[in-house]
């Protein structure tokens, strides 16, 4: 005859095993994969240079204004001094009307070279913006792809969680209800692991050493029996196997 602490050492070991598998059912949904951080990533990037690239052209533009109000002063400033070139009346006050020509010239030929560095900038970031948005509806349908399989994985996980659950409440009515308790207050203390594994004398959780008595204990399956050092319930598989053969041929 199988003792009921056997049966329900075999239980307990079959409801650790969903359980795990419902943790990793759902960290995996929590966890979108890498693919998808990797776009994510990537269109955070694009739309991050998108949003430099705009604002530079706003910066070049501001400048651009200044630069031709600039431009409009010294040509207002040009014409003045040629004005005054012809109505000199000596060297003296030649040479220095030269010298504001030259000096007005130079500036504007200065301002024109900066107008034209700016207008050449705003048009090449305003060809790069255009080149990347074009490029934007093909990466968007690819992330798209990616994350609508995603999306599908993730109902498949909520599916396979729930019929999970489905299992855990058929073996747990099956449960001793003081074991069943036992369990589930051991499965919220110990972060979701209330069953130990005894191998090679050990627990093979916190790597505590049995006792040879305790041992014995746990191997005969007659009563649940936690480790000393982590309290976790303790069990060894072959023993398991071994009292279900003999509970098979009773």
């Amino acid at each position: 005859m199988v003792s009921n602490a056997h049966h329900d050492l075999v239980l307990l070991v079959r409801l650790q095993g969903i359980y795990d598998a419902i943790a990793e059912s759902i960290a995996e949904r929590n966890a979108p994969p890498v693919e998808i951080r990797e776009l994510d990533e990537a269109n955070r990037l694009r739309q991050k240079e998108l949003e430099e690239f705009e604002q530079q052209i706003e910066t070049h533009e501001e400048d651009l204004k200044e630069v031709r109000k600039k431009y409009a002063e010294w040509e207002v400033e040009l014409e003045h001094f040629q004005k005054q070139k012809g109505m000199v009346t000596n060297e003296r006050e030649f040479t220095a009307v030269i010298s504001e020509i030259d000096y007005a010239t130079k500036a504007l030929e200065e301002t024109s070279a900066r107008r034209q560095e700016l207008e050449e900038s705003i048009t090449r970031i305003g060809e790069e913006i255009t080149s990347r948005r074009e490029t934007g509806p093909e990466e968007e349908a690819t992330h798209s792809e990616v994350v609508a399989s995603w999306e599908r994985r993730k109902e498949k996980l909520r599916k396979k969680v729930h019929q999970l659950a489905k299992k855990v409440a058929t073996i747990e009515g099956e449960l001793q209800p003081k074991n069943r308790a036992r369990f589930l207050r051991l499965l919220e203390s110990k972060h979701g692991i209330a069953m130990s594994a005894a191998v090679e004398g050990s627990c093979s959780v916190c790597h505590f050493a049995l006792r040879p008595h305790l041992q014995q204990r746990v191997r005969r399956c007659e009563e649940i029996i936690d480790c000393e050092h982590c309290h976790r319930i303790l069990f060894i598989e072959s023993a398991l196997a071994t009292h279900d053969g003999e509970g098979a041929d009773g």
